[in-house]
């Protein structure tokens, strides 16, 4: 078992301490997203075919969490519940693909049937020999198409040196939600909180983005 598959599957088992849950109410980061973040950013996907391999690391990471039932939630989460529909969660450390790029899951249904959402989202990332690529749906080709279905290739996960962690900052571009309509809030010209890089919605602010420093 990998250090990052342990940490994850610790956080399945156990979840948020209460403690943790005062602490994401206060926009802040929980010491299990920041112990998560380590471990993603001190390893990397390797993509192989026969020999021939492709290693292809994160260095940017955002964490997103939303409990159905619960009173933490996460609106801009694309694989949640709607009005109409209950979904399944997802097997464990599935790759997500979605219009944002690439989650890494560890989503769950405790033993009372409440489903909690949970993912990491690979924000920026690097290949072996290149430098870091900000667009996160880039990482597709870099996944799927460096060799042929009719050859065969597999993707594996691998720890690797520990690395030193930024500082949680806001994810990128995600817009802060109401929580009664569930929609996004728009900025205006009288907003004064901090508003999306895009310029058209509140900022969210809580801090569940972590960098390779």
């Amino acid at each position: 078992m990998t250090r990052l598959e342990k940490e994850l599957r610790n956080f399945q088992e156990k979840g948020l301490s209460e403690e943790e849950r005062i602490e994401i109410k206060k926009n802040n980061a929980p010491d299990s997203f920041k112990r998560i973040a380590k471990e993603l950013l001190s390893g990397y996907f390797e993509v192989s075919s026969g020999n021939n391999k492709v290693k292809v690391y994160p260095t940017t990471i955002e964490f997103y969490y939303h409990e159905e039932d619960r009173d933490i939630k996460d609106f801009i989460v694309y694989h949640r519940n709607t009005k109409s529909a209950e979904k399944d969660p997802f097997p464990f450390g599935i790759l997500h693909n979605h219009v944002s790029g690439i989650d890494i899951t560890f989503e769950k249904k405790d033993s009372e049937g409440h489903i909690i959402r949970a993912s990491a989202l690979i924000r920026e990332y690097r290949v072996d020999g290149k430098g870091i690529d900000t667009h996160s749906t880039y990482l597709y080709n870099d996944l799927y198409s460096n060799f042929s279905i009719f050859d065969g290739f597999s993707i594996i996960w691998r720890d690797s040196e520990i690395v030193s962690v930024s500082e949680p900052n806001v994810r990128k571009n995600v817009a802060k939600y109401d929580e009664t309509t569930e929609k996004k809030i728009p900025a205006t010209e009288s907003t004064t909180s901090k508003i999306t890089l895009n310029k058209k919605h509140v900022q969210c602010p809580r801090r569940w983005q972590f960098k390779k420093e």
